[in-house]
């Protein structure tokens, strides 16, 4: 791992986060073509009990000591180890991207498996299609194209479609201290088939969805079959553009309708709170054909990314 002169690596403390947000936040901004903010929040990652920045992160500090760029390793995910990087749009071009990749790919080294003997492992990183650079530089060193997701978005000031509900199914606002354990355990049923699926505890899903600094509960609207929870949907406001979170429908309950309404029952929701577009990310490959019901609902594939993977030894 070369840096430029002037340039170094260190793991991050907690007072760097506002500087590491600001990577991500240029960086998505500048691979989007517009002004955004990453979907990552920071903060709550490094709320995670399974978080170690001051072993699995690392920032790059500028000779003017900004920080410049961002990486880290997420020891295992459903047998696989993920990681990611981020430079800032103006350092890009000098080889700071590379030092953390080489960073990257030393510390999933040294990560004990969590599998079982023999099984095979992997290093995963994600990486938008029309980068060619990072895809080249993932290329060489051996990643490859395993699976593609797809950024999908709405204009929330066209016209939008009124949510109809199948036959027997109810919407209802969530009802925070009283519906929390039920979307959670909805939340592990529903996604268990889902790529890079990781089991969260009950405090760790609070974390992440209740506890979240941009987490607003009033938005959430949840499906009902009498007192059965058949799914939900977790929107998240922006300045002007808001993100679905999470869409979820248990499966006795796929195939009928209800996700397409819970889908158009948010975006109806964040129009009203002054929202103009509403983004999601989505396996393209996933099992449940949801990039059809996002279909469905009026969005459309404003990006793509291809989920790169290199063996492990």
């Amino acid at each position: 791992m070369t840096l430029p002169h002037g340039y170094s690596l260190r793991h991050p403390t907690e007072a760097d986060l506002p500087a590491a947000q600001a990577v991500l936040d240029a960086s998505e901004s500048h691979d989007a073509g517009e002004p955004r903010r990453h979907e990552d929040n920071l903060a709550t990652e490094w709320s995670d009990s399974e978080c170690r920045p001051e072993l699995d992160w690392w920032v790059v500090d500028a000779p003017d000591a900004s920080v410049t760029g961002v990486a880290w390793v997420r020891p295992e995910t459903a047998g696989e180890v993920t990681a990611d990087h981020y430079v800032h749009p103006d350092y890009r071009g000098r080889g700071l991207g590379e030092a953390l990749l080489d960073t990257i790919e030393a510390r999933a080294a040294e990560l004990p498996p969590r599998t079982p003997e023999g099984a095979a492992r992997h290093l995963i990183i994600w990486c938008q299609k029309s980068d060619a650079e990072r895809h080249a530089s993932l290329a060489r060193r051996g990643f490859a194209p395993v699976r593609q997701y797809s950024e999908m978005a709405i204009d929330l000031r066209g016209e939008l479609h009124a949510p109809e509900w199948p036959l027997g199914i109810t919407a209802r606002p969530f009802r925070p201290g009283v519906d929390d354990r039920r979307v959670w355990d909805a939340d592990l049923e529903a996604f268990s088939e889902h790529y890079l699926f990781q089991p969260r505890s009950y405090e760790d899903w609070r974390r992440h969805h209740l506890e979240a600094a941009d987490s607003d509960p009033i938005l959430w609207r949840l499906a009902w079959d009498g007192d059965e929870l058949v799914g939900f949907v977790i929107p998240i406001e922006g300045d002007r553009e808001a993100f679905i979170d999470d869409l979820a429908v248990r499966k006795p309950w796929r195939g009928r309708g209800v996700g397409r309404a819970l889908l158009l029952a948010a975006f109806a929701t964040l129009r009203d709170h002054g929202q103009t577009v509403t983004r999601l990310f989505v396996d393209a490959q996933n099992a449940t054909n949801a990039v059809r019901v996002y279909e469905a609902a009026g969005m459309e594939v404003t990006r793509c990314f291809d989920v790169m993977e290199k063996p492990l030894a």
